[in-house]
């Protein structure tokens, strides 16, 4: 496959010099000095540049000749030589993946926190504590509160509900007196009308409107004895929930100005807040140690590589993984081989083309016997510098 893009190459380049060829030959006055000149200094231009280019090609295939010894160098060393050198390789490999992980990931807090975190570092594990602690104790005075405005309540229900049982009596005690005035003037009719005797009429009158009096009052002084109770309760209720309402107030405010200065809404964000500034130091401070580790380790090759006296020690700190891995040597050493093959191609198919053109310079002095001593002198210093034949002279 790569004989035949070769020889296609070869092919390319012939039909492109005969063109070349046919183009000049279409030249009116083709014939004219002037025109060979040109043509011939034209040619030395071309011929000095593609062997420059040859030159450097060389160059470039020195340097990676010069690679592959190297790495032929380092395959040659004794093993536990080999071993110390890789081992030092892959402490770098490791730090520099942990320090790219550093860099590439998300960090936890914008900088406004973690700025905020910073100026406040040493008093921020015990704000935490005392949120914690005054957010229970938040909870339990809540919790009391609430209870005590149900208990008030509560009173409250069954002061309203005396009092209104009071009404009651008060109608029910009407009613009664009422009703004993109405059977009373209904025996005293009775008894001036038929002359009846009244007295156990009156006797059972009295019993009943007795009973029902003693009863109304028994159940009026119960209420009203409820009723001091209730209110010296209800009293105390609402003094203690003055204490409790204030002590509230004051808890509250202290948790509002901590969640205010924090930009927080409780201790438990504020805690997540500061484990991950925590965090991001512990990261910063592990990314710096990783940094001395790393120019430590990058020294240490460095010196072990300079003693093997290599053409280019410092190439393999871009090429660390190739130490530690025999495969990825391996595959550096494919690269530099397919690499260099190509420059050989080019450098051939190059001089192939600079001795084509020097050719046929020749053969138009030639058949046009142009030898004008100033040409000579430009085509004998472009094969001095370019390292070709001599022109030859009729």
């Amino acid at each position: 496959m790569f004989f035949k893009k070769k020889q296609n190459k070869k092919e390319q380049l012939d039909i492109s010099f005969d063109k070349v060829v046919s183009e000049i030959q279409k030249i009116e006055d083709w014939d004219n000095p002037k025109k060979i000149e040109h043509y011939i200094l034209d040619s030395c231009e071309h011929i000095i540049a593609t062997t420059k280019e040859i030159e450097s090609l060389k160059a470039e295939y020195r340097v990676l000749t010069s690679y592959l010894e190297d790495i032929d160098k380092l395959r040659k060393l004794p093993k536990e030589e080999f071993k110390e050198i890789s081992l030092v390789a892959k402490n770098i490999e490791d730090l520099d993946k942990s320090k790219k992980i550093f860099q590439s990931t998300e960090p936890k807090l914008d900088e406004e926190k973690f700025v905020l975190m910073s100026e406040n570092e040493q008093q921020i594990p015990d704000t935490i504590l005392r949120m914690q602690s005054n957010e229970r104790y938040q909870a339990s005075v809540e919790k009391t509160m609430k209870m005590l405005e149900a208990e008030k309540s509560e009173y409250e229900i069954e002061r309203n509900e005396i009092l209104h049982s009071n009404r009651l009596i008060s109608r029910l005690s009407v009613l009664i007196l009422i009703t004993f005035a109405s059977f009373l003037i209904l025996a005293f009719v009775l008894k001036s009308s038929v002359d009846m005797d009244i007295g156990m009429f009156l006797v059972t009158i009295l019993f009943v409107a007795a009973l029902g009096i003693f009863l109304i009052f028994m159940i009026h002084s119960k209420n009203v004895s409820r009723n001091r109770v209730l209110i010296r309760e209800i009293n105390k209720n609402i003094s203690l929930l003055n204490v409790v309402r204030m002590k509230y107030a004051n808890v509250t405010k202290a948790l509002e100005f901590e969640k205010e200065r924090y930009q927080v809404t409780n201790s438990y964000e504020l805690n997540y807040i500061w484990d991950a500034y925590l965090d991001m130091v512990r990261a910063q401070e592990q990314f710096i140690q990783d940094n001395d580790d790393l120019e430590y380790f990058s020294k240490r090759l460095m010196r072990m590589l300079a003693k093997l006296e290599l053409y280019d020690e410092k190439i393999w700190m871009n090429q660390i993984a190739a130490l530690v891995h025999a495969d990825v040597m391996s595959e550096v050493n494919h690269d530099l081989v397919v690499r260099r093959q190509n420059i050989r191609d080019q450098i051939s198919e190059n001089t192939k083309s600079v001795k084509s053109e020097r050719d046929e310079i020749d053969r138009l002095m030639k058949i046009h016997n142009y030898y004008v001593p100033e040409i000579l002198e430009i085509i004998t210093s472009v094969d001095r510098l370019c390292g070709l034949k001599k022109p030859t002279v009729v």
